[in-house]
């Protein structure tokens, strides 16, 4: 019987934690029902703001260093308290987000991140066909 009641509590403060996630994403990173438009010079792309770090990733990236671009992300977080939306764009795009993502998470010691994932469509301005992409944000612990 306790372990249903511990189970049940659980889950319910699974659910707080994760309603708690969701709470802290600025508004312009809740993605709804439309449509991105990818406005990409670089495979990588990178737009500070006063709340956020966007870091974009193009469908036609060629290589990046993935250790490198989650050592700064790490450090954003984790020194600057910085929150890092990482958006992927297409099939290698969505690869390479997830690569960074497991990188930061191998790099945990005594700091724990907080992740939300989110897919959504995009589209480049020069066919229109939409792309399936997916974005990270990664959280500093309050």
């Amino acid at each position: 019987m306790w372990l249903v009641k511990s189970l049940k509590l659980l889950a319910r403060l699974h659910s707080v934690i994760i309603m708690s996630l969701r709470d802290r994403i600025p508004e312009q990173l809740n993605l709804r029902d439309e449509v991105v438009s990818i406005a990409m010079e670089e495979d990588v792309a990178v737009f500070p703001t006063s709340e956020y770090v966007l870091l974009e990733i193009s469908p036609k990236v060629g290589k990046i260093d993935v250790r490198r671009i989650a050592a700064t992300i790490q450090d954003l977080v984790r020194s600057d308290k910085r929150m890092v939306a990482i958006r992927g764009y297409g099939f290698k795009g969505i690869g390479l987000s997830v690569r960074v993502a497991h990188e930061l998470k191998m790099r945990e010691r005594r700091f724990l991140y907080q992740m939300t994932f989110d897919t959504f469509d995009a589209s480049e301005p020069s066919d229109n066909r939409p792309l399936t992409s997916v974005q990270i944000i990664v959280m500093p612990p309050e």
